[in-house]
């Protein structure tokens, strides 16, 4: 049986495969057209068929958990959890989407337990969410906060950081020089470091999604009489 990685926190799908001998199966992504997965389901099947395997093969789903697009994330937890449906053997669970960033910037060389992952927050802010290594996989440290160029204090406790290549402009544009040489810009979202992150903890259900910030209600406008 295989063990699956699959985020969906952005515009990119990551997906990743390791089969019965912890071998890496399988490492992809794709870019997707805004608010349009529908091609997420047979992409991922494609993706297995071309190493002669299939979904049904799939006995864990590590599923990313953000920090990430709303929409994104809701998406690739109802995909896995109907999946999953009346499958007793079949494992899943949420991982932070932060912990494989946190992971790729360790594997590029940073040292250091407490990393700091940074996303493009919009209006010259940056958000921040903090991940501690422990025991080989990283989990939340309890800080997050939305940052701007007025106050960027919290960055000071981080050995190292992490972001998408994405986001590398605001980022520089708001933190400047203070983070030169501290993060690492990663170009996708390795899936396989979903995986391998706490292995075989599935205490964190797929609804346990991480929203740095949530959704809003906006009061719809009154539409003009035509």
């Amino acid at each position: 049986m295989l063990k699956a990685g699959f985020d969906y926190s952005w515009t990119e799908a990551s997906f990743a495969c390791m089969d019965e001998e912890g071998a890496l199966l399988l490492e992809e992504h794709i870019a997707l057209p805004p608010r349009n997965a529908s091609n997420l389901p047979c992409w991922m099947e494609q993706c297995l068929a071309s190493r002669g395997r299939s979904m049904d093969e799939i006995s864990e789903w590590s599923v990313g958990s953000g920090p990430g697009s709303f929409t994104g994330l809701r998406l690739a937890s109802a995909f896995v959890m109907g999946r999953a449906f009346a499958r007793e053997n079949v494992l899943r669970r949420a991982v932070p989407t932060a912990a494989a960033m946190a992971h790729g910037a360790k594997c590029a060389g940073k040292i250091g337990k407490n990393a700091g992952v940074l996303f493009d927050g919009r209006r010259d802010e940056l958000l921040l969410y903090g991940m501690t290594e422990k025991e080989g996989s990283f989990v939340p440290s309890g800080v997050h906060a939305v940052l701007s160029s007025q106050d960027l204090s919290p960055l000071g406790s981080f050995d190292f950081f992490a972001a998408l290549e994405r986001d590398r402009e605001v980022i520089e544009k708001v933190a400047g020089s203070l983070l030169a040489g501290k993060v690492v810009f990663l170009p996708h979202i390795q899936a396989s470091y979903l995986i391998l992150n706490e292995p075989g903890d599935f205490s964190r259900p797929l609804t346990e999604l991480v929203y740095l910030r949530p959704a809003v209600f906006v009061e719809p406008k009154i539409p003009r009489n035509l």
